[in-house]
């Protein structure tokens, strides 16, 4: 396979979180941004001084419109407090006969969100007030999206914006528009999950074709020990503020797309080296990548994936398929045959049907079974 050389990783550095001076300094006398790309880099070098998040994380996920005013935002806020009651009502007011006929929010009663990050203050204890809310927004999203419903893992995209909001209204219209990105992650075809982990294929490959060959001689090349870190954005692999710190820097959605798939490339261009030097089979590969959890710099590996992306976007003959994944108009782009990356792009695609039984909302989990009940996401 022909190489592409991507020259040297540039040394990358970061900034300090975005300040509530320099968030109000952007704004106009009617709360309008003034400057919008400009704010967003910001974030994207730094975060957010937690202060700020609750303000912030609305522009971010889309609840409210960059362009709009103080008022504009009130009014919007106040028409969402309404619907979003209506919805909920529709779930308070089923009678216990109506529930013994409806299996569906049966089941959506009985999901657990009774784990969900009990370590944090905000949702530790019994009868906690957090939980209750967690569980409220949980069942009234089942009204907002019927036909997806309630999906394992959807209360840990949920619990850092409810942590975050203190406010059920807010943390459920965040929630539902960090969902409208999310969706195909949770849908039963896994849609989403499958075009991940083949894009990731190809990031890996070109910034470290040796590496892939050795995850393909171990069984390893599908990158299913990657499954978790995707399908619930890292949640798991990260300390609770490390999560709102990475989450806010991927929702600027700079310096390009997927650039949580560069994210990946850097974790593991950070474990390669363990991983080839001590001859690591397909089970040596999960359990590592599984006991990374909670030992990852958060700030070193945005600052890797930052020069991973750079390096990328400075390559003069980027692979077609690489600039579609990361969205680069690049005039001139290598189509894929020479690199052989359509070769493994149709292996790939052979391999996606293994995934739709990797553990869903239905619990099936046949296929991927090992990297499945490895990576499950019920805590053991």
């Amino acid at each position: 396979v022909f190489q592409i050389d991507l020259g040297k990783q540039p040394e990358v550095s970061r900034r300090e979180p975005v300040s509530a001076e320099e968030w109000a300094k952007n704004m106009d006398s009617e709360g309008r941004i003034l400057d919008v790309d400009y704010i967003k880099r910001l974030i994207f070098k730094g975060g957010l001084c937690h202060t700020l998040r609750k303000e912030a994380w609305k522009f971010l996920l889309g609840y409210f419109p960059w362009n709009s005013t103080k008022e504009e935002r009130a009014n919007l806020q106040k028409r969402k407090t309404d619907e979003y009651f209506r919805m909920k009502l529709q779930w308070k007011s089923v009678s216990e006969e109506q529930e013994k006929r409806n299996s569906r929010l049966r089941d959506y009663r009985k999901k657990d969100v009774n784990r969900t990050d009990r370590t944090n203050k905000f949702y530790e204890g019994e009868d906690n007030p957090g939980l209750i809310l967690l569980h409220d927004i949980l069942m009234t999203y089942c009204m907002n999206d019927f036909d997806l419903g309630y999906v394992q893992g959807m209360s840990d995209l949920l619990s850092p914006v409810l942590y975050v909001m203190e406010n059920e209204v807010d943390a459920f219209w965040c929630f539902v528009s960090y969902m409208d990105q999310m969706h195909q992650n949770f849908e039963e075809q896994m849609q989403g999950m499958k075009t991940q982990l083949i894009q990731l294929s190809h990031l890996l490959r070109l910034l470290d074709s040796g590496f892939c060959s050795y995850l393909e001689s171990q069984d390893s090349g599908y990158l299913y020990f990657c499954f978790r870190w995707l399908l619930i954005r890292f949640k798991r692999e990260f300390s609770f503020q490390d999560i709102l710190r990475l989450w806010e820097v991927m929702w600027t959605e700079l310096p390009c797309q997927n650039f949580h798939l560069l994210l990946c490339c850097a974790i593991l261009e950070s474990e390669k080296q363990q991983i080839m030097d001590k001859h690591y089979g397909f089970n040596e590969i999960l359990k590592h990548i599984n006991e990374l959890s909670m030992k990852i710099d958060v700030e070193y590996i945005l600052c890797k994936a930052e020069a991973i992306s750079m390096q990328m976007m400075n390559c003069k003959e980027l692979p077609q398929t690489v600039s579609e994944i990361l969205g680069i108009e690049n005039s001139s782009a290598t189509p894929d045959s020479d690199t052989g990356e359509d070769e493994s792009g149709a292996e790939l695609s052979c391999a996606a049907s293994l995934y739709q039984s990797v553990p869903t909302a239905n619990g099936t989990r046949d296929g991927a079974q090992q990297a499945a009940e490895t990576q499950s996401l019920t805590p053991a």
